[in-house]
């Protein structure tokens, strides 16, 4: 009839409304990234959010979507302990003796963005580390499947000055989601446990990756270096406690005292450390197995490597369990040495050299390089490697306080907003759908 208004549709039914939560899951399955999953998912109805979101539907997912690359934080504040510098500080470097600043990590986009990830990359742009616990200062220490792992950085109001590199073990750490904004603060150890002198690293590692049951549990390795070698101290979610696990067959393996030992980096299932003493004469790398926490030693590409590059070694990071690969930086010459570990012939395996990267002509090198005396081969001594993965290298370079990042499939340097001198770790970070962090009944979790 003409003037009555028209009633509007009712809402159209949902056609997988007659599926079971299985055949709904296969479904799902079959949308082509996480991005899309979590959009479809929370458009649609709760039925789909909570099949979309079940750890066992998520690591069915994760297996046939890998991960895309978001980008990559750089830590901005220091490993957990610090380098005291002698003499004047650089231009633009303040004289600092107080407790360390809480500085935001940088967050490195790259260049193009997987599809429907820009609200991811924004979120991580954004993260704070006034989101977390605030019982501490907070330092990036590894970064897992769309989680990162902090500890907490050292105090140095509290140094007593006689110690050049401080390698204190840590009190805190927390697991946090950038993307979500929610953190777990975990348990602190047992005051009778001892673990060791010096801290060495710490990783995060995903457990209970199995398809039955509905649980998300995790565990976090540290490795410390207790009288003649390392010692583990591992926390299960599972259980909430802290364990160390001894390694008898390097617990010896440091007879005098404690040699140079890089940040060490994670490739795969193992945790990678560089090690070299100048006066007794050997360099291997340390490993950590994080399936059978066990400790192991392997050689280096070159028996003089360390001596040769100046420590400018470091084992490429990687979140998948593909080749290990090592860089090392010729300075003189602006040159990235790269090697592969080939495990073809034996289980032992054997290096190969596998590329000679040239980046003197890489498009801004020459004003990264000319530093205080004007001369890029001068100024190519000053560099230092911070950080390797995912086809980026992180350099630091002794008369700037600047971060460099450069990208090797473009061959370009890029400069970052952050003017620290001790940038700590670099991170890839990967977009991981993740079940609910576990409530570890921690007062500050978030």
């Amino acid at each position: 009839m003409r003037g009555e208004r028209r009633r509007p549709a009712p809402p159209a039914a949902d056609a997988t409304a007659v599926l079971d939560d299985a055949h709904l899951a296969e479904i799902l399955l079959r949308l082509p990234s996480a991005a899309t999953l979590a959009r479809t998912a929370a458009l649609v109805c709760r039925r789909w959010r909570r099949v979309a979101s079940s750890p066992a539907f998520l690591r069915r997912f994760r297996r046939l979507h890998p991960p895309p690359l978001l980008g990559f934080f750089v830590c901005r504040g220091g490993r957990p302990y610090r380098h005291r510098h002698f003499g004047d500080p650089l231009p633009g470097e303040p004289r600092d003796e107080g407790p360390l600043p809480a500085l935001d990590p940088t967050f490195l986009p790259v260049a193009a963005p997987p599809p429907g990830a820009a609200g991811a990359v924004r979120r991580c742009g954004e993260f704070s580390l006034s989101s977390l616990p605030s019982v501490d200062h907070w330092a990036l220490a590894d970064a897992r499947d769309g989680l990162l792992l902090l500890c907490s950085s050292c105090d140095r109001s509290t140094d007593g000055g006689d110690n050049l590199e401080l390698r204190r073990i840590p009190q805190h750490f927390a697991v946090c989601n950038p993307l979500s904004g929610r953190s777990v603060l975990l348990p602190q150890r047992d005051a009778g446990m001892y673990i060791g002198y010096d801290y060495l690293g710490a990783t995060l590692v995903i457990t209970g990756d199995n398809d039955e049951g509905d649980f998300f549990s995790f565990e976090v390795l540290m490795a410390t270096y207790f009288d003649k070698g390392p010692l583990l101290c591992a926390f299960s979610s599972s259980s909430q406690q802290w364990a160390v696990f001894p390694c008898p067959a390097t617990e010896k393996l440091y007879d005098y005292r404690m040699p140079w030992i890089d940040d060490g980096a994670r490739a795969g299932g193992c945790v990678y450390w560089v090690v070299h003493d100048w006066e007794m004469e050997f360099q291997h790398l340390l490993v950590l197995d994080t399936r059978t926490k066990k400790f192991s030693t392997m050689n280096l590409p070159a028996s003089d490597m360390c001596d040769k590059y100046d420590r400018n070694v470091k084992v490429v990071r990687s979140e998948d369990d593909g080749d290990l690969r090592v860089v090392a930086l010729a300075r003189p010459k602006c040159e990235l040495h790269f090697w592969r570990r080939d495990w073809s012939r034996s289980a032992k395996g054997r290096w190969l050299k596998e590329d000679v990267v040239k980046f003197m002509k890489a498009d801004g090198i020459l004003h990264f390089l000319e530093g205080r005396n004007g001369c890029p081969f001068f100024g190519a001594m000053g560099l230092r490697m911070i950080g390797v993965g995912e086809g980026f290298v992180f350099f630091k370079h002794n008369d700037t306080p600047w971060v460099y990042v450069l990208n090797l499939k473009e061959m370009k340097l890029q400069k970052l907003p952050n003017r620290e001198m001790y940038s700590g770790y670099v991170l890839p970070y990967r977009m991981a759908l993740s079940p609910p962090l576990p409530n570890l009944d921690q007062e500050g979790s978030h």
